[in-house]
């Protein structure tokens, strides 16, 4: 295993940083270091990440403020992110972070699309790297920009079973569902905007409703999404693996995680529906891993890498998934 240092190091080094830069774009610079380290990356490595980096924050430092009294509160309200941060922080070195996530997860589920589930994602690195202060920001920056998506056709009251329509096996839903993706086009300027936008269809409220097979899973969906990627590039489609990855790192912390279900595929189905899908054809015949995560620690794509290291990882739990495919697509665009 990698020695935490070197990642606590520089970790210890960002929490001066706002968690956004530009007009709303989330930061990667954690997320990118934590998947740089666990692929194995040395203290240079991460340096020289860190500086091509560093540029997007000229100027801007993260607020202080004191601990707020409730982080519920303060939900989708980005002006809050210091004193939701303090509050974490401290309530982190009381309690620890398994029991601040299992208070927390049920409450943050819903609006797991915050961002373009980037909280969800920093969440899930902060965790996996054991850095106290970075699990506060990333916590603070999911409730932040905590962002429900509307309820499916399924939630709305009235429903009668007779009135739905017949739930859809999982590669018919498949197959309904980038169809749906290949003929729809958005404009919102983020991806977030698009989401939103998406949800408002038809389509999402059924495919994210009473048409969405019940054997739909993480990993299923996973897959789904490494499968496309490997055959679009398309960057939302990115954020659906990463997005998969850390849903799968903090599903097993929550009490209930059916109930964080229904979130992740609306989120899921929501994302795809309005990425603007557009399939290549030509075919790559990918290198070995060694080769894929040589190129991510030599990148200075902070997405990039986290895809490589997103399809890395899921290939340890499942060989015989896309993820080879998926990883070679992003170092090619990457290259």
């Amino acid at each position: 295993m990698p020695d935490p240092r070197l990642l606590h190091d520089r970790l210890d080094r960002l929490q001066n940083l706002p968690p956004e830069y530009a007009d709303g774009l989330s930061s990667h610079l954690p997320m990118a270091l934590h998947a740089l380290w666990d692929m194995g990356a040395d203290g240079a490595t991460l340096d020289r990440f860190a500086a091509s980096y560093a540029p997007r924050f000229e100027g801007r430092t993260a607020a202080e403020a004191p601990p707020i009294a409730d982080w519920r509160a303060a939900r989708g309200d980005i002006a809050a992110f210091a004193g939701v941060r303090a509050q974490l922080a401290a309530r982190l070195a009381q309690a620890g972070a398994a029991q601040v996530l299992r208070e927390m997860l049920p409450d943050l589920w819903p609006g797991v699309s915050a961002a373009a589930l980037h909280g969800l994602i920093r969440t899930a690195h902060a965790l996996e790297a054991g850095h106290a202060g970075e699990l506060a920001a990333a916590l603070a920056y999911w409730t932040v920009r905590w962002q429900p998506l509307p309820p499916t056709e399924l939630q709305k009251a009235g429903d009668r079973p007779n009135n739905r329509p017949s739930v859809l096996t999982v590669e018919a839903w498949r197959t309904r569902l980038t169809a749906e993706a290949l003929a729809r086009r958005t404009s919102g300027r983020l991806i977030i905007d698009r989401m939103q936008e998406a949800a408002q269809s038809e389509a999402y409220r059924q495919l994210a409703g009473p048409q969405a097979p019940p054997a739909i899973d993480v990993p299923t969906l996973a897959a789904f999404a490494a499968d496309l990627y490997a055959r679009s590039g398309n960057f939302t489609v990115l954020h659906l693996l990463t997005g998969c990855r850390a849903a799968a790192v903090l599903l097993p912390l929550a009490d209930a995680p059916v109930q964080a279900a229904p979130h992740l595929l609306r989120a899921f189905v929501a994302a795809l529906l309005s990425c603007n899908l557009v399939l290549r054809d030509d075919a790559i015949t990918p290198p070995p891993w060694t080769s894929l995560v040589a190129a991510a620690q030599e990148s200075d794509d902070d997405h990039l890498i986290k895809l490589v290291h997103a399809a890395w990882r899921w290939h340890g739990v499942d060989p015989s998934g896309p993820w080879l495919a998926a990883a070679a697509r992003a170092c090619r665009l990457g290259g």
